[in-house]
Formats: C-alpha cells, sequence, structure tokens
C-alpha cells in the first residue's frame, strides 16, 4: 500500500515561497502573460526541489541551509544617489577606476543614470534594463529565462542509453521566479568594443537585505566583448545574493569574462553562469574571490559548435572562516573543441575552499581536448581544501585529463628569500603572489591583471613592488 508523502519544509524554503506569494504581482514583467508564467513554473520547481543540502553529491562540501539561516527581505531600491566615492569604497579603486563602459546595478534595479546606454550604442551595443525586457519579451530570450540548470539543449540523445544528467537547479529557479533587475547586452555581428564592459553590482547599504539580479549578453557572430563583472557590498548588515549570468556566443566570436566577488564578511554569495558557446568560439572565463561569508560559484559550459576554445582561471583568497566553493560541468557535445579549468585557492585561519569540476564528453564529440586543474596553498593548519575532478567520456577519440594538489608554503624556498635579506614576511607574500600569479596570468587585459595583482598585494597585508 502507497502512503501519502507529506513534504516538510525549513523555515527559510517557507519565507521564500511567501515571498513570491506577496511580491509577484509587482516583480517585473508581471502583466506578460509569458513571464508570468516563467516565474510560477520556476517556483513550482523551487517547491517541489526545497533548497539544496549536503546529501546531493554536487553540494556535499557545502551547507547552504546553515549558512543562509533566514531568507531576509528583499531590497527595495531607494534610487539615491551613488557617487564615484562610494564605488571605489565598495570596489577597491583598482578595480572601480579602469576604463571601461559602465553598467550599474545597484539595490537590485538597473541604473540607467549610472550606465553608459548611449556611449554603447554608439559603439554598435545595445543595453537595456531586464525590467523593460520583460515587459515586451522578444521570442529569443524566452528560451533563455526558461533555462533551469539541468542537462543542457541535446545532450540526452548523445548519451548512452539509460544515463540521465542532472535534474533542476532550485538557486536558478528562485532566480526566475524572483530576479528584480538586471540588463541585457547584444553585440551584432562583427561589432568589436574598443574597451571593457564593466558590470557593477552594489547593493546592501542598511538592514540585511537579498538581491536577485540576472545579466544575460548575447553576442553575433565574429563579435568581441570583454566584460567585467564586479560585486560589492555597500556597507550594510548582511546580503543574500542570487546572481545569474548567461551568455550566448555566436559563431567566431571572442570573450573575455572577468568576475571579482569582494562582498562584506557577513555576504552569501549564490553565483551562476551559464555559457553557450557555438562554433569556434574564443571564451576566456575568469573569476576573483575574496568576500563574503559563503561564496558559491556554479559554472555550466555548453559547446554547441565545433572549433571552439574555452579557458577557465580561477582564485580564491580566503581567511578566518570565510567558505567558497566553485563546481564546473563543462558539456562537450560537438567535436573538435577544447576546454581548460584551472583552480587556485590561498586559504588562511579556518577557511575552506571547494572546487568540483566535471567534464562530460558525448558519443559524438570525437577529438575532444580537456584538462582540469585544482591547487590549494594552505597558510594554516585549520584551513581545509576539497577537490573532486571528474571525466565522464563517452567518445574513443579524445585527450582529457585532471589533477588537484594542496599543501604549504615551501619552506625552502621561503628560506632562500630570506637568506637574500628579504623580510620574513614580505618573502611570504612573494610566494603567495607567485602562486595566484598563475591564474591572473590567463587575463588578457594587462590593467584589469594588474588591478587583480594589487588587490592581491592588499589582501596578503604587504606592499609589494
Amino acid at each position: 500500500m502507497d502512503l501519502p508523502v507529506q513534504q516538510f519544509r525549513s523555515e527559510i524554503e517557507q519565507e521564500l515561497l511567501d515571498s513570491f506569494a506577496a511580491l509577484h504581482d509587482a516583480l517585473p514583467g508581471a502583466q506578460n502573460d509569458r513571464v508570468a508564467k516563467l516565474r510560477s513554473d520556476a517556483m513550482e520547481r523551487y517547491a517541489s526541489l526545497g533548497l539544496p543540502h549536503r546529501r546531493i553529491e554536487a553540494w556535499k562540501y557545502t551547507d547552504l541551509r546553515a549558512r543562509l539561516g533566514e531568507a531576509y527581505p528583499m531590497v527595495r531600491p531607494s534610487g539615491r544617489p551613488i557617487d564615484q566615492a562610494e564605488i571605489e569604497k565598495g570596489l577597491g579603486p583598482r578595480v572601480a577606476n579602469l576604463d571601461s563602459y559602465r553598467v550599474v546595478i545597484a539595490e537590485g534595479e538597473f541604473r540607467s543614470e549610472l550606465s553608459d546606454v548611449q556611449a554603447l550604442k554608439e559603439a554598435g551595443a545595445e543595453l537595456r534594463s531586464l525590467a523593460e525586457t520583460l515587459e515586451h519579451l522578444p521570442d529569443d530570450l524566452g528560451p533563455l529565462l526558461a533555462e533551469t540548470g539541468e542537462q543542457r539543449s541535446g545532450f540526452e540523445a548523445a548519451r548512452p542509453t539509460g544515463r540521465s544528467g542532472a535534474g533542476p537547479d532550485p538557486i536558478i529557479a528562485l532566480n526566475m521566479a524572483l530576479m528584480t533587475g538586471g540588463a541585457v547586452l547584444r553585440l551584432g555581428d562583427g561589432v568589436s568594443l574598443d574597451k571593457p564592459v564593466h558590470v557593477i553590482h552594489l547593493d546592501g547599504a542598511g538592514e540585511p537585505v537579498s538581491s536577485v539580479t540576472r545579466l544575460i549578453v548575447v553576442t553575433g557572430k565574429g563579435a568581441s566583448l570583454d566584460l567585467i563583472e564586479s560585486y560589492a557590498g555597500l556597507g550594510g548588515r548582511g546580503l543574500q545574493r542570487n546572481a545569474l549570468t548567461q551568455i550566448v556566443a555566436g559563431a567566431d566570436s571572442h570573450i573575455e569574462h572577468t568576475k571579482i566577488q569582494r562582498e562584506e564578511d557577513e555576504a552569501v554569495h549564490l553565483s551562476n553562469w551559464l555559457l553557450t558557446l557555438h562554433e569556434n568560439v574564443r571564451y576566456n572565463g575568469f573569476q576573483y574571490t575574496n568576500g563574503g561569508e559563503l561564496a558559491r560559484n556554479d559554472v555550466r559550459v555548453l559547446f554547441e559548435g565545433e572549433g571552439t576554445v574555452m579557458n577557465f582561471s580561477a582564485a580564491s583568497l580566503l581567511k578566518s572562516r570565510q567558505h567558497a566553493d566553485t563546481t564546473m560541468v563543462i558539456e562537450h557535445l560537438v567535436p573538435h573543441c577544447t576546454s581548460r579549468e584551472l583552480y587556485k585557492a590561498v586559504l588562511d585561519d579556518e577557511s575552506r575552499g571547494v572546487f568540483q569540476a566535471k567534464v562530460i564528453v558525448a558519443r559524438d564529440a570525437q577529438k575532444t581536448d580537456g584538462k582540469q586543474m585544482g591547487q590549494a596553498l594552505l597558510l594554516s593548519e585549520g584551513a581545509e581544501f576539497d577537490t573532486k575532478p571528474e571525466l565522464e567520456i563517452f567518445a574513443d577519440d579524445v585527450v582529457c585529463g585532471h589533477g588537484a594538489t594542496s599543501g604549504q608554503i615551501d619552506e625552502d624556498l621561503l628560506f632562500y628569500l630570506e637568506a637574500r635579506g628579504i623580510p620574513e614576511p614580505q618573502a611570504r607574500a612573494l610566494l603567495v603572489q607567485a602562486f595566484v600569479g598563475e591564474a591572473l596570468e590567463q587575463i588578457d587585459r594587462e590593467p584589469l591583471r594588474d588591478a587583480l595583482t594589487g588587490v592581491t598585494a592588499d589582501w596578503l597585508g604587504v606592499k609589494l613592488d
């Protein structure tokens, strides 16, 4: 006899459901039936899934429920002025003053008066607020909004019979249901911008709040884009962020993509990148994390065109009890593509770094070249590094490999530097900088690379020449 199953929800899970019930009529796009249906469907998925827990394999190293505690109220845009000094305080002057086209999303809302909308238009790009886009949703963006984070398009047909992919992601479902603001950036065929587009996210100026935003980027054939995403707090008491970035890279396009996360100590940062790469794309991604109590960076990459090369690197610099988790799924669906992943973590005090990366090679994706490496430098006995590299290969003509290492500073190298008159603190800092530098060298644009090298030196607390 089958007994009825009653679903029990934690207090925070119910609070999130209640938030949607209270806000859904006032959310952007509420009068658009398609958007309203996408939101309600997403909330139903979340209601059936609940928040991730450690019994889920991809979350075994990160206890999200324990870190969240309670659901903060959704941020309410105040429209208050934000000046350069406040941006510099949040991001640091090195990052805030990068020469770029600015896109500012503050308090969960696109701020056109702080963004270079007209300058981007003159350069050949189209920038619109997410709220405006949702009011009159273009046909090509509907499928993007409907993405759930489960196994991506067409993959099941390429796998052996009887195997199935990962299910929907409840964090992505919550983003679709509750997102309040963001931006949509389009580059037409052949458009090449002369400087980076810097999307600046600023939240948390007062009481604890939740911020749910989305950035959508679509590039045409042969387009070239340097995209920087920065996340910072405004000195508030707590922040729960759910940020999703979707990129559809057209054939022959070139994308440099960097994310810098420097939020306050009490922040919980949940991020998803959904990347779809068509043929002959050159994509270089980098993530830099040294803020927040908890940072979870999910990256999902879909190779949909032959001849594409994807390089991804990341650096996490953590202290105290900070926790940063970078989890990747790279799906090779077509032949003759290359993927590279390099993760570096510097862990002090009782911090914890996590790197999980799964490379999946479909049956028809012959001549795939996929490699991944996770490395951690432990500066204290209380620090911890967990890594789980995976290869799931169904093709027989591929070159794939993975590796992982962790350890402390090499005392012989430290002695060598001290013997040449370098004080011990600076010698240690030089060795840490060299360790992180391998990941930073993957950044193509020198001003950005230099800025993050300086941020690393600031984190180390030692002036490096």
